[in-house]
């Protein structure tokens, strides 16, 4: 039955393929006629363009000339045969070929690969890991079209941005990726993450290389947040790369005692230190000695991290506050620097803004001349205190701070001229936002808004 089946599809197409061949040469057409018409036409239409006053009598014998030139020059071709479309017996080999060739070729390819006698090809056989990368990359890469088309529709979307440089970093495309978490931080200036995101991927493209840009990620990152473990790891890595190992290595066993226990990134950093010591001949002692053991600070153990995963959100969140309660009693008895950045970020995280602008601004008073804790303070009160994104006078004031330290800050500079947007005082925002596009990307969300906000002052902000 298969077979009839199979006839009866091959039959037509074969004879669509081989009857062009064999069919016999009918009358010649010739072109001519068809040409010596539309000249003809035209013709006409010129007499008829002088007749209704339309163009004059000069124009039209040029005109008049070159079309008579045209057909006279088309009557020489007459009597030159057109190409044929058929030739039954020069063409009947091809057509005797195409009519064995094509049933042969289908019947071997159906006996090779589509049989249901023949059994599924091994799954032994099949590279899975190959078809699985290939199918994951083709998803990625429309993802990768969608979030593009999406964010030039809004760019002013931070979740899009990073999930759009996540993508581009698990697909291996370092470099895009590295830019697009620096355009990311362009919407979140004080986030030292995505500097050190951008940092990593500038780090991967190199080939494991703290390059010039990495570098000017993680310092960005270490100016933002010194106790960012990414951080602090890669300018220690960039130091021994450097040649000065005996400093990187004392950074990372200053990392080392810093951080928790269970930090995921721990193993590297301990086998990093293991190995540069090992280069160095530097005694260790017990440094490296479990940290369960020696640490005394306060904090979740595996097992609380293990617990929470069951627990309703109250209860959650009421161990999150209590660890939180616990930082800022560490932080009311003997506060640090690194600490109290950390207390300001996790109460901005927790939307308890003014919280987090009198962290900052402790930290400030160890630091005063730290640009981090001053602009984080500034973005805090903004939070806490602005109304439709207009900043209050107390972050005004932080912000002109900003701007004696870094005559360049783009958020300063965005953030001020709004204050003086609203204050109706045009000529004052429009230098604040003039400068601000000088200081940034063309492409960047902030540059755009700074343009348009420019555009718009006739309408000022107001509360």
């Amino acid at each position: 039955m298969i077979w009839v089946i199979l006839s009866l599809i091959l039959l037509p197409a074969v004879l669509t393929l081989v009857w062009p061949f064999l069919r016999p040469a009918g009358p010649e057409r010739r072109h001519v006629d068809q040409g010596m018409g539309v000249y003809r036409q035209q013709l006409d239409e010129l007499a008829a363009d002088v007749a209704g006053g339309r163009i004059s009598k000069a124009d039209a014998e040029t005109m008049e000339t070159e079309i008579k030139r045209r057909m006279l020059r088309l009557g020489r071709t007459e009597g030159k045969p057109s190409v044929k479309s058929g030739n039954g017996k020069a063409y009947r080999p091809v057509a005797l070929f195409l009519a064995i060739a094509v049933p042969v070729a289908c019947i071997g390819l159906y006996l090779d690969l589509g049989s249901p006698d023949k059994p599924s090809s091994p799954l032994a056989s099949r590279d899975i890991a190959a078809e699985r990368m290939a199918l994951q990359n083709h998803d990625a890469g429309m993802l990768v079209q969608r979030l593009v088309t999406a964010l030039k529709e809004q760019p002013e979307n931070l979740d899009g941005w990073i999930l759009l440089a996540t993508t581009l970093s698990r697909m291996e495309r370092y470099e895009q990726a590295a830019e697009t978490f620096l355009k990311a931080t362009i919407l979140a200036p004080n986030a030292a993450e995505l500097f050190v995101s951008a940092g990593e991927n500038f780090y991967f493209a190199a080939d494991g290389h703290v390059s010039d840009a990495a570098a000017e990620a993680f310092d960005k990152a270490y100016e933002i947040d010194p106790a960012n473990p990414g951080a602090r790891y890669y300018r220690a890595l960039r130091m021994a790369q450097g040649g000065d190992t005996t400093a990187a290595l004392d950074a990372w066993v200053a990392l080392y005692r810093d951080s928790p226990a269970e930090a995921p990134f721990m193993p590297v950093l301990k086998n990093r230190i293991e190995q540069t010591a090992a280069e160095t001949g530097t005694d260790l002692g017990d440094l490296l000695v479990d940290k369960e053991t020696i640490e005394s600070g306060p904090g979740p153990t595996s097992e609380d991290i293990a617990n929470a995963a069951n627990m309703t959100p109250e209860d959650r969140q009421a161990m999150i506050t209590s660890m939180v309660e616990g930082l800022a009693d560490r932080m009311a008895e003997t506060p640090d620097y690194a600490g109290l950045m950390r207390l300001g970020q996790v109460y901005g995280t927790l939307g308890e803004h003014g919280k987090a602008a009198d962290a900052y601004a402790r930290a400030r008073e160890l630091r005063p001349d730290d640009l981090a804790a001053l602009q984080n303070e500034a973005f805090a009160h903004v939070q806490a205190e602005g109304k439709n994104g207009i900043p209050p006078a107390s972050a005004v004031d932080l912000y002109r701070d900003v701007l004696e330290k870094d005559p360049a800050h783009p958020e300063a500079l965005w953030y001020l001229g709004v204050a003086e947007a609203a204050a109706e005082n045009e000529a004052a925002a429009r230098d604040y936002w003039t400068r601000l596009l000088s200081a940034t990307n063309t492409e960047s969300p902030l540059h755009q808004a700074a343009t348009e906000a420019i555009k718009s002052l006739s309408g000022a902000l107001k509360n």
